[in-house]
């Protein structure tokens, strides 16, 4: 029997990084070691990137999007691709409710009879003043898309809670975290420290929601001792860079671009307390991989992280409000800080469970569309 052929269908997809991009990542990789066909349709906004190329052995298709537009991903070429093509494919898997992609993918199935599965990575509004203002008229076409699929997969089970609460009947859902993978970590086990201070860390999209400048204020309230290291890229990038001249930082504070993932775990390693400050977050993989690698972490009180704190030992996660003041926010640095333990977490979520988790899905679904096709 031939093994089925799936499409992927994201925003973005590696060397991009993010946390959609990596689970789209890791999703590809495993599926492909499981014997599925994967093929991976993605938007180049940039258009740096091959339009067409094998990469760990999964194809990846890559796509302009409209004036190279990295917001809204509106990619009409991809669209087209997919309406023509899409009976290729034994099943579609689209992400990311919050673009005009899994809308695309929707259509182009129910055209085609082919089965669809969606990833919503949902947050429940936008990440701005207008894309919140958007939600509003897009969100019956989003249900709509929603409700075409014969699977939703969540990364939480907050994301399916808020889901249930504000769209209201959905197809069957099934919730699969992602994973973090210790292996490089422990393979390299020990290494030498990056650094002879403590070190605070913030990793991710530097968006105005994700709150990066709240940490960065927290910053002269810590002793001289407490440098802080914010790695990724963003619309307030700018803005941290004067926010840390305006607080005569100086070299207390580092602003890195993305980095190859093998840096990323030295400097988790090395980190003595991990912040997240985000106001909404479908699951909070870097919490999780901050934590795993040994980080104390302190943490927005937002239902995501909660979940994530689940996972992770007692006393490792300190949950504070989003809208904690800087001087306690750095209190809570300070205290989180006499945790850092050299232990590595287990019993974490993984990739492969993931993987698992979604493979088993796409089984049941291609089931029963033979059933009924038959």
């Amino acid at each position: 029997m031939s093994r089925p052929q799936i499409a992927l269908v994201a925003a973005r997809y590696a060397p991009a990084v993010g946390g959609v991009e990596r689970t789209v990542e890791m999703l590809a990789r495993g599926l492909l070691a499981r014997g599925f066909g994967v093929e991976v349709l993605a938007t180049d906004p940039g258009g740096k990137l091959p339009r067409l190329e094998m990469r760990d052995g999964v194809v990846v298709r890559r796509f302009p999007t409209i004036a190279g537009d990295e917001v809204y991903f509106v990619a009409p070429q991809l669209g087209e691709w997919l309406a023509r093509n899409v009976t290729q494919f034994a099943l579609v898997h689209a992400h990311s409710y919050h673009t005009p992609l899994a809308l695309q993918a929707a259509i182009a199935c129910r055209r085609a009879g082919i089965p669809l599965v969606l990833s919503p990575y949902y947050h429940g509004s936008g990440h701005s003043v207008v894309r919140n203002a958007l939600h509003v008229p897009y969100r019956p076409v989003g249900a709509w898309a929603l409700r075409q699929a014969k699977r939703l997969i969540c990364i939480s089970q907050t994301e399916r809670a808020l889901l249930q609460r504000q769209i209201g009947q959905l197809p069957p859902t099934v919730v699969a975290p992602c994973g973090v993978d210790l292996e490089p970590t422990l393979a390299a086990l020990p290494r030498p420290p990056l650094h002879d201070r403590s070190l605070v860390l913030a990793v991710g999209r530097l968006e105005r929601y994700k709150q990066t400048d709240r940490f960065v204020t927290a910053l002269p309230h810590l002793p001289a001792a407490y440098h802080a290291v914010v790695i990724g890229n963003g619309p307030l990038r700018l803005r941290l860079a004067a926010l840390g001249q305006e607080l005569g930082l100086g070299e207390r504070l580092r602003l890195l671009e993305h980095i190859p993932r093998s840096e990323l775990c030295d400097w988790y390693w090395n980190t003595d307390v991990f912040v997240s400050m985000s106001q909404h977050e479908s699951f909070g993989l870097t919490v999780l991989e901050a934590a795993g690698h040994g980080a104390a972490v302190v943490a927005s009180d937002i239902p995501a992280h909660r979940e994530i704190s689940s996972f992770l030992p007692d006393g490792r996660v300190t949950l504070v409000p989003p809208d904690c003041t800087p001087t306690k926010l750095a209190r809570a640095i300070e205290q989180a800080a006499k945790n850092r333990t050299l232990t590595i977490a287990g019993g974490l979520p993984t990739w492969d469970a993931m993987v698992d988790a979604v493979a088993t899905c796409y089984s049941e679904v291609l089931g029963e569309h033979v059933r009924v096709t038959a």
